[in-house]
């Protein structure tokens, strides 16, 4: 149970990143992560690569840097 909320937990950072970290959408996150792997387990898919294929998805290191910097105002607060 706790290696599927890890790969649950990745893969919803993942999604964040991609969409450009925006504010307050946890949940929709969470859930988009959980159909992800869902229908991979359906097609008998490796979760970890699940998990590696969102990872690559991040367009730019200045999205990511921008999203690291969020997360440090939000600590900060």
């Amino acid at each position: 149970m706790k290696n599927n909320e890890d790969a649950i937990r990745i893969a919803a950072y993942y999604n964040w990143q991609n969409a450009g970290c925006p504010n307050g959408q946890d949940e929709y996150f969470w859930a988009m992560a959980v159909e992800q792997l869902s229908n991979c387990s359906k097609a008998n898919c490796n979760k970890t690569a699940t998990v590696k294929k969102a990872a690559t998805k991040t367009t730019s290191k200045a999205k990511s840097a921008a999203c690291k910097n969020t997360a440090s105002a939000k600590k900060s607060k």
